[in-house]
């Protein structure tokens, strides 16, 4: 069994950013969404360089895909540091990445900060992914609960990133067991912050991918989503037995099927001259025009390697991947329907090993009161309501006034020396 994947790729501004800062791309073997922070430009400059390197991630047969993760994220790192070492207007820029890949056997994902990887499954939703967030440590040491960590104000604090930080951390690693006839969504946090799980799952039934993709970015709309929201919908699929093939003589195979690229890596950045000569220093294999920044990447499928900017100029802020549709699952779950108690079910698309070594994590599954989706306990509501703060800023608490008594002591103070003197002549 050879997996790929269909997809869908779609990003907004949102309500308030006039740039955007997140980045994605979507292949048959390889899925990355980046989510930039940094002031000025730096974001944006963060997500594209980012995206950049993970396209070129190897996804031939047999090619070990934990490493060649870790490898990029490496390589990433260093870049975003010769850089912002360059121009200071680039320093602490920083990205946050999730990445899924499959080497045509299985399926592995890896990410750093707070975007999210989701996994659906017979109509249950599971986050595959643990936020990097301070307000998630708290929850999975007991000091926090997740109705109150929606409020917190130090909500959006991440506790790793992709960033300038040369000795920074790598990206954490899950072997998951996603299957052909699973759909696979990435996304920022313009979209997890705002949306309830009820809700992100319940669209992402919809059967169309890309319906789908565009439901999910309204929906975040609506509620007023601060941030940029960018969504990849993915459905994982057996390259031998394609169901869209096999119903549509016209559709192309899947891994015929060309990258998408959307964000700032379609856009374009803003570089420095000091800054594109620090980059290409570090990545001379590696050409990146400011202008086009996935020109010339090449992502590769089974030992062959497409160009990424084949798509780039095609797709927009409203992002779509112009791939043919086959069946998905149409059936919506009832409303009153009884939540599920086991955590361990067989459905879980994450591996029982992957489950151990992230014991501590709150919410591999996303449960619903009202939609019926696989529970698990403590799921994580670590993000907050919508229209609370920037999601890219940690609001810092104003330094507190001097208290009124203190004022009125020193001025006391002052006035009995004056007497004095005046008294003692």
């Amino acid at each position: 069994m050879a997996v790929s994947f269909r997809y869908a790729v779609h990003t907004d501004l949102g309500t308030v950013r006039t740039n955007n800062e997140d980045s994605a791309l979507a292949s048959p073997r390889l899925l990355v969404l980046a989510d930039g922070m940094g002031g000025h430009a730096a974001g944006e400059v963060a997500s594209a360089v980012a995206l950049r390197v993970f396209a070129e991630v190897d996804q031939s047969s047999g090619t070990e895909l934990a490493s060649e993760f870790l490898r990029a994220g490496r390589l990433a790192r260093r870049a975003l540091f010769a850089m912002s070492d360059a121009d200071p207007l680039l320093e602490s820029m920083g990205t946050t990445l999730v990445a899924v890949g499959s080497d045509g056997d299985r399926v592995s994902v890896g990410h750093i900060g707070d975007s999210r990887v989701y996994a659906l499954r017979d109509s249950a939703l599971y986050q595959v992914t643990t936020d990097h967030t301070h307000v998630q440590r708290l929850i999975d040491s007991g000091e926090l609960t997740p109705e109150r960590a929606r409020t917190h104000p130090y909500r959006s604090m991440l506790l790793k990133s992709l960033d300038d930080q040369p000795a920074g951390p790598d990206l954490d690693i899950i072997d998951a067991q996603i299957e052909p006839g699973d759909r696979v969504l990435l996304c920022s946090d313009g979209l997890s912050d705002y949306l309830d799980p009820e809700v992100i799952g319940a669209t992402l039934m919809t059967p169309d991918r890309e319906e789908a993709a565009a439901e999910l970015i309204q929906a975040a709309l609506a509620v007023g989503t601060r941030d940029n929201v960018t969504v990849v919908v993915a459905d994982v699929v057996d390259e031998d037995s394609d169901p869209a093939s096999a119903t549509d003589a016209s559709a192309q195979p899947v891994l015929a099927a060309a990258p998408v690229v959307v964000g700032a890596a379609e856009d374009g950045v803003s570089l420095s001259a000091e800054a594109a000569a620090a980059l290409r220093g570090c990545l001379p294999e590696m050409p990146f025009d400011s202008t086009a920044p996935m020109a010339g990447a090449r992502v590769s499928t089974l030992g062959a390697s497409t160009p990424a900017n084949e798509n780039q100029g095609q797709t927009s802020q409203r992002g779509a991947s112009e791939q043919t549709e086959e069946a998905a699952p149409s059936s919506t779950p009832s409303a009153d329907r009884a939540q599920s108690a086991d955590p361990t079910s067989s459905a879980d698309p994450t591996s029982s090993t992957d489950r151990a070594q992230s014991a501590d994590r709150a919410g591999s599954e996303v449960s619903s009161s009202t939609a019926g989706w696989l529970t698990a306990a403590g799921w994580s509501a670590a993000n907050g309501e919508a229209g609370a703060t920037d999601p890219d800023t940690v609001p810092v608490p104003d330094a507190p006034s001097k208290p009124l008594p203190a004022v009125l002591a020193a001025a006391a103070v002052v006035l009995l020396a004056v007497l004095l003197f005046l008294v003692l002549g």
